[in-house]
C-alpha cells in the first residue's frame, strides 16, 4: 500500500465518520480512479457525491489535477438543477476541513 494511498483512505474513512454520525448511509470508492470518493444518502433521499482532497502549503489549491476538476465540475454540472443530490469537494488542511458544494465547484472555473 503506497503512502499515498494511506492518506486518500485515512481521510476518505473520516469523511465515512462524520456523515454516518449526521445519519447518512455511506459507502467508499477505493482506488476507483473515478471523481467520487464517498457516496451519502439520507433518509430523506439527500444524495451527496463526494471527492475527498487534502490541500497542501498553498491554501488556495486544492490538491487537484485538470483531469479531475473537470471531471467533478461536469458531474457539478449535471446535477445543478437537482435539489436533492449535491457533488461535494471535502478538502482538509490537517484538521481543518472545507467543504465546497457544486455551486462553489462550478463557480471555480
Amino acid at each position: 500500500m503506497s503512502k499515498q494511498y494511506k492518506i486518500g483512505y485515512y481521510y476518505e474513512k473520516k469523511v465515512k465518520q462524520i456523515l454516518e454520525k449526521d445519519g447518512y448511509l455511506v459507502w467508499r470508492s477505493p482506488a476507483s480512479k473515478s471523481p467520487i470518493d464517498i457516496i451519502a444518502i439520507n433518509d430523506k433521499g439527500y444524495v451527496k457525491l463526494i471527492q475527498v482532497k487534502r490541500k497542501r502549503y498553498n491554501l488556495n489549491k486544492l490538491y487537484l489535477n485538470r483531469d479531475e476538476f473537470l471531471k467533478i465540475y461536469e458531474l457539478a454540472k449535471r446535477f445543478e438543477n437537482t435539489d436533492n443530490v449535491d457533488v461535494e469537494i471535502w478538502a482538509f488542511l490537517g484538521n481543518r476541513l472545507e467543504k465546497y458544494n457544486k455551486k462553489d465547484i462550478l463557480a471555480m472555473l
